[in-house]
This record gives structure tokens, sequence and C-alpha cells, in this order.
């Protein structure tokens, strides 16, 4: 069987192009039973053509897509146009973390014949095997069909408990180095599935109930560390990156990761984590491994908005401490943000911008509040009229503007907080970033990374240091 997987990754910030661990887990898993995929990474603008004339060459028995909430607006145009062209009907399947919270999509969206929820390798597989054979596909665990106007809803298998069974993911399939090359010589690596929290704006909130099974797990050290040697064997890497949620959430795995990375890659690398997690002896272990940068998720300064809406309970103090230890430690800081949540207010935002000025990041991201279907921050949303239904379908980059329309923090108010977050942050402490952050957020921001896009290592490296 043929599966043709299409990535949309339409009107994002930044100008990287992106890995994503999903598709290349699935191809990997259809791949190793003997079917053929192929892709269509559709990245910026909106543009069907490219879809149409791969579906033509390909000829796929399957058209696969991943959703997030912002890109579902395309995927639906995506659909509506790909329907039974060349006269055969090709299975339409949508899955991800968008899908697998908002289900009831089936139902409404036009030439969609079925949708996976939760983890989707051997659903997909089975689905795959099923239609190749001409067998019955409406009872498979995890997919829901739609057929003959009705709708089959099937229960979710339990989560895949050993993560290492899987193979890695299939990066062949995509332009692999064009993307290392577009994000800082980066090569991006997950050494787990799950967050161990359940922050309201998040999908993990909702993910983490959908099937049965411990929802954080972590691949072996060994698995890890023979994946990141053949990546870097195939590809020309400077840096890595491990993309997982709380990468220290075992301070047992860190210490023996470390000594193991140390030995075996050495390449500089960076990671996400969470201020509780941090000690100053695993902060030693990780930058004698060679990590440079330690990013951490502030979101919201005002300790208390941050315990009651966004359920993250860390104490000013505890952040604060974080990044101090990390500093010391000679690492890197880098820290996560957002403005616009629901009841937040010009003051409430501003105890944000305080507590970075404070601890100093050497480098930060804000983002605009994005309201995700079936997480407790949307339902809040939706249950106080904050959404405004006109904004949804319209164009703009994500998590660059906002669809909430709240009295006490109106939508100009919000995108200028968001404009001038970095500078308010660093301006007194550190002009050129506070200039240069400045810049980059600005109404024209997005047009000048594009410009800027072949010296954008020199302008990176400018701004952090």
């Amino acid at each position: 069987m043929k599966v043709l997987f299409v990535y949309p990754d339409i009107n994002v910030k930044g100008g990287a192009l992106s890995y994503h661990f999903g598709i290349g887990s699935l191809s990997a898993v259809l791949k190793k039973e003997g079917h053929e995929t192929a892709l269509q990474y559709l990245y910026g603008s909106y543009d069907i053509k490219a879809l149409l004339e791969k579906i033509e060459q390909f000829e796929p028995g399957i058209l696969a897509i991943t959703s997030v909430s912002f890109q579902y607006k395309y995927i639906k145009k995506m659909l509506a146009e790909t329907k039974n062209i060349h006269g055969s009907k090709i299975f339409t399947i949508c899955g991800g973390p968008h899908i697998s919270l908002a289900p009831q999509e089936l139902r409404k969206t036009e030439g969609l014949d079925a949708i996976c929820i939760g983890e989707g390798e051997y659903p997909l597989l089975e689905l795959a095997n099923k239609l190749q054979s001409g067998e019955d596909i409406t009872n498979i665990e995890n997919i829901w069909v739609k057929k003959d106007g009705k709708i089959y809803q099937n229960p979710n298998r339990p989560l895949i408990s050993d993560i290492d069974s899987l193979p890695f993911g299939d990066r062949e399939l995509f332009n692999y180095q064009e993307i290392v090359n577009s994000d800082y010589d980066r090569a991006i690596f997950m050494c787990s599935r799950g967050c161990p929290y359940s922050c309201t704006y998040c999908c993990n909130s909702g993910l983490r109930g959908l099937q049965e099974g411990k929802y954080v797990r972590f691949r072996s050290i060994e698995n890890v560390l023979a994946e990141i040697k053949e990546v870097i064997s195939n590809y020309n890497v400077k840096y890595i990156y491990l993309n997982d949620d709380v990468f220290t959430e075992n301070r047992e795995y860190v210490s023996n990761f470390c000594i193991r990375y140390k030995e075996e890659i050495g390449y500089p690398f960076e990671l996400n984590t969470r201020v509780e997690h941090l000690t100053p002896e695993m902060l030693q272990s990780l930058k004698d491994a060679g990590c440079y940068r330690v990013a951490m998720g502030i979101e919201q300064g005002d300790e208390k908005f941050r315990r009651e809406i966004l359920n993250r309970r860390m104490s000013n103090e505890k952040i604060e401490a974080a990044f101090e230890l990390t500093k010391k430690a000679g690492i890197r800081t880098k820290s996560f943000n957002i403005v616009g949540f629901p009841f937040e207010t010009y003051d409430i935002h501003m105890e944000t911008v305080k507590i970075n000025r404070k601890v100093q990041p050497s480098s930060l991201v804000v983002y605009v509040f994005e309201p995700y279907p079936g997480t407790p921050l949307y339902d809040m949303c939706v249950k106080n009229h904050f959404i405004e239904e006109d904004r949804q379908d319209m164009d703009f980059i994500s998590r660059t503007d906002t669809t909430l329309n709240m009295p006490d923090f109106t939508r100009k108010q919000i995108l200028k907080c968001y404009r001038n977050f970095a500078w308010r942050v660093y301006r007194g402490k550190s002009y050129k970033k506070a200039l240069l952050h400045k810049i980059y957020y600005s109404k024209y921001g997005e047009l000048l990374i594009r410009l800027l896009s072949p010296f954008k290592k020199i302008v990176r490296k400018f701004a952090m240091d």
C-alpha cells in the first residue's frame, strides 16, 4: 500500500523547517512492514498545487494528514480540493493532537474518511494492511471511520509501553539535511513520550486520558544514543537538541545519560526542562557532558494566576533560583513565555516582563496564547464567550495574533505586549538584545527573518551573547 503523508506547516513563525517526529515514526513502522511511503511538506503560505502534483505522481492509496489546531483550517481546504482526483478514490485519514481531542471534526469535514485518536503507529499499519487486502476497516482500535453516512467509533488500544520497540524515525522521508541547515545546524531528538504535568493550555492535559497505560515513557539510553549516532553519521550536524517536554524528570537517567553521551557523542547539546527539576549536581553533569543551553517555561509571571489558571505550581522564587543555578553552572538559559491568556490583564502580563527582567535569560521566546480544543483553557474560553469566531479562519502567522475578545485585555493591548515584550525585558540590561528582539517581534519581523535568512546564524549569536 502506498501512503502519502501530508505535513501542513503553514504560516508558522521563525523560518526554520521542521522534522515531524510523529510522521517519521509512522513511516518507519509502515516501511518495516513492506508499505511504501512519501511525504508532501506544505511549508510557507497555503498552496495546493504541490500536493496535487505529488498525488498524481505517487498515486497513493492512503492520504495521511497530521493535525494541530492552528493548521486545521488549511486541512479542511486541502481535503475539499483533493477528494476524488484523477478518478480514483484515495482513502483520507487525519491524526495528531487536534483531531485526537476534537474527533467531532470527522463528521463536519468534507472529504475526510477516518481519524486516528492517540498514538497511530499500529492503528495506521492495521489500516494499511486491511485496505490492501480488502478487509473490513470499521473495527480498528483508535480509528473512527465515516462510511455510508455512519461514524464507526472504536475504542483505543493501550499506549505503547516499550517505545524502544519502535524503529528509529524515518528522517529520509524528509529533506533532513535542509531541515538541519535551516535550524542552526541542529538535529532534534526525543528521548521520551508524554509530559508529567497537565498545564491547562497544553494538549497533554487532554491526551493523557485517551489511552490506558503509563503516559510518560522514556527510551533506553542505549536506544537514544544509537539513533543520535546514526543521524550524525548520515548528516552534517553540529548541535543536538533534546526536545522532550521535561528531559530531566529522572535524575538517575540524566546522570547516566550525561556520562555515556560525553563518551560516545560529545556534540554540544541543549534541552527543555522545568524549574523544579534542576539541582547544582545535575547542572554540573549536564555542563560536563556538553550542554550549552537549558530552556525553561515561565509562561506567566504572576504566581497566583499561574497556579489558578494555568495549573503551573512552581513559585517565582523557584524560577529565579533555577535560572541562577543554571547560569552559575556556565550554561545559557532560555525562557518560554505566553501573552493573552483568558482573564489575563495588562498588569498581570507585566509580571511576566518583571520576572524575565529579573532572571535575564540568555534568550527568550514569547507567543500569543492559542486556545486548543480539548484543553481546560479552551473550555474556559468557550464558557466565557472569549473566542471570536470570525477570527478563527483568518490567515495570520501562528501564535502571533489572538482569536480572543476579552474586555479587560483587548487584542490591541495583547499585540502591543507581544511585540514589546523582549524589548521591555532587555532594555537597560543589554541594548543589542533589546534592539534585535524588538525587530524580530515587530510587525515586519517575519519578512526581515526571511530576508536575513542567509545571515541568521550571525544574527542569533549576536543576540544571545
